[in-house]
Order: structure tokens, then C-alpha cells, then sequence
């Protein structure tokens, strides 16, 4: 039952992080466009670089989860690769149950103040070509909650694991 709910949450993550992807080919096309008008015809847009940079933050906020279904943050496994894979997984869980699920729910919360502010004015950013950025700003706690999704989901893998490994299974 459980490992079921993992697998649609894992599928949720993946589609939203290839979705994510899809914004680099759009990222290499408009920096492209940007250093052609900048360099070749000396006359840069006003809004190309701050646009690319509104792109990438997306990107990179919505890869946290994407990320951390396939296991891709920086580990230091100095001590953790030599300990025996069930009490590895039991730092593991220790470790997500008491750091990186509260972190990431403050986080959470912190985007959703941050955000909400920003829509309640219709926050606009002071450049020359002056865009909105409430909208930008609305993916932050989109990405934060994506990644307490994944969270959930591997919490939930490693309970399963943990008890298939009292029957006699691998971790």
C-alpha cells in the first residue's frame, strides 16, 4: 500500500522535473538571441539577461526534488560507506526525520510568506524593463513542496526497506 503511494509521488516528481527541464532549450535559445544582439549587432535587449536569470531560478527550484529522487545531492559518505546497510538506513531516516523534512518544511513556509507578499502588491522588479515577479516568485513554494513530496516518498521506501530487511531481504 504504501510503496504504491511512493511510486505516484516519485511519477509526480519526475514529470514535473522533466517538465522543469524543458525550460533549458528555451533558457540556450534566448541567452543565444541575447549574446547575438549584444555582440554582432552592439545592441542588447533590456530584458534578456534579467528574463534568462527568472528562467534559471525556476529551473533550479523546481530541480531540487528532481534531484533528490535520484539520490543526486552532494553526499560525504566517509563514515556512512563503511556502516552496514540497514544501520545506514536508519541514519538516514534519522537524519531526513530530524533535519532535512523540518528544514525543508521552514523553507516551505518561508516561500509561501515570501510569495504571498510579493502577489499581494504585484511586485514588479526595479530595472529598466521593470517585469512583474510576483509570478516568478510563486514557484518557490511550488519547488519546496515538490521536494517534500520526494521526501515523503523515500521516507516511505526506506520504512519498506527496513522491513523487508527484518524478512530477510536486502536493503
Amino acid at each position: 500500500m504504501l510503496h504504491n503511494i511512493s511510486d505516484i509521488l516519485d511519477k509526480i516528481v519526475v514529470k514535473q522535473g522533466k517538465a522543469a527541464a524543458m525550460l533549458m532549450p528555451l533558457l540556450v535559445v534566448i541567452t543565444g538571441i541575447e549574446v547575438f544582439r549584444r555582440y554582432i549587432l552592439q545592441a542588447p535587449s533590456v530584458w534578456g539577461l534579467e528574463f534568462t536569470t527568472f528562467l534559471f531560478g525556476i529551473h533550479f527550484i523546481l530541480g531540487f526534488s528532481y534531484t533528490e529522487h535520484f539520490d543526486g545531492h552532494v553526499n560525504v559518505d566517509l563514515l556512512t560507506s563503511r556502516m552496514l546497510p540497514r544501520n545506514r538506513t536508519l541514519l538516514w531516516l534519522a537524519a531526513t526525520l530530524l533535519l532535512s523534512l523540518p528544514a525543508a518544511i521552514l523553507l516551505l513556509y518561508g516561500a509561501i510568506v515570501y510569495a504571498y507578499e510579493s502577489v499581494v502588491i504585484f511586485e514588479r522588479n526595479s530595472t529598466a524593463w521593470s517585469p512583474a515577479i510576483w509570478p516568478v516568485k510563486l514557484f518557490m513554494p511550488l519547488g519546496f513542496i515538490f521536494l517534500l513530496i520526494q521526501l515523503i516518498s523515500n521516507i516511505i521506501k526506506k520504512f519498506e526497506s527496513l522491513k523487508s530487511d527484518e524478512k530477510g531481504g536486502k536493503i
